[in-house]
């Protein structure tokens, strides 16, 4: 019997590229799971605070197509991050498989990332670095931005990921459900913390190359998003090493004491 997935994409501001992801749901996506040897159980659409209609158009095709689950992040806009984790917390499927409303990674990759859970990996992400991926139309701007990030990324965390920020990524639901439990960053420095803790718990991440399509209307803008994700790293980096320094120490502090990192 194959596993179940619950698929979670987080949305901001996405009434205009939400039909995109609608139709995948109502025409391909079950299809594109079934090859990956998963049975799509819900794709859970998390609006986090938009103010152009995303919610209400979320809602509206909710209520006809019942693989989709339409959920409003809790506190207003607080940022990428803080959508997944919601979404995760609400997911009901065996795995949870992470996306963007864009689906520039495309649903269809979800076998290489299924094929290497099932060779022993407990996290599957992703990659548009690794030899074998193949990438269209990235603007050379965000492809800088992606470079840089990814040093500083390995030089502030000793995290040997070579692309975090790729959306597909695929995992058991307990596993992601505890990797997002005591999350503290909203924005999208959340990949990194992520694999920040599943590595700190000693599960193994393995990277696949995947075709990757840029979305020319993606709501990143790379220099504005760069210099706020750098700073949320390097932040998320001396938390959790103070963190893992308490918890060695035995003074550890709630997680509900952590203020959010800003996304």
């Amino acid at each position: 019997m194959s596993r179940t997935v619950s698929v979670v994409v987080p949305a901001y501001q996405e009434a205009r590229r939400l039909p995109r992801l609608i139709h995948a749901v109502r025409t391909h996506a079950r299809e594109d799971l079934d090859a990956a040897g998963l049975t799509l159980l819900e794709v859970i659409v998390v609006d986090d605070g938009s103010s152009d209609g995303t919610g209400a158009v979320l809602a509206e095709v909710a209520e006809r197509e019942p693989l989709l689950k339409a959920l409003t992040a809790p506190l207003g806009r607080r940022g990428k991050g803080h959508a997944v984790a919601h979404g995760i917390a609400a997911a009901n499927g065996d795995l949870v498989l992470l996306a963007d409303v864009d689906l520039s990674a495309p649903l269809s990759e979800t076998h290489k990332l299924s094929a290497v859970l099932g060779r022993g990996a407990d996290v599957a992400i992703g990659s548009r670095a690794l030899d074998g991926a193949h990438v269209e139309e990235t603007p050379l701007a965000r492809e800088m931005m992606g470079r840089t990030f990814n040093a500083l990324v390995r030089a502030a965390t000793a995290l040997d990921v070579h692309d975090t920020q790729c959306p597909l990524k695929l995992m058991p639901a307990p596993l992601a459900k505890e990797l997002a439990r005591d999350q503290i960053a909203t924005g999208f420095a959340f990949d990194v913390e992520l694999l920040l803790r599943a590595r700190q718990r000693g599960a193994r991440v393995v990277e696949v190359p995947i075709e990757f399509r840029h979305d020319r209307d993606s709501r990143v803008r790379p220099f504005a998003s760069a210099a706020s994700m750098a700073f949320d790293v390097l932040r998320l980096a001396v938390r959790l090493r103070g963190q893992r320094e308490r918890d060695a120490g035995g003074k550890v502090r709630p997680a509900a004491d952590e203020p959010g990192l800003d996304g």
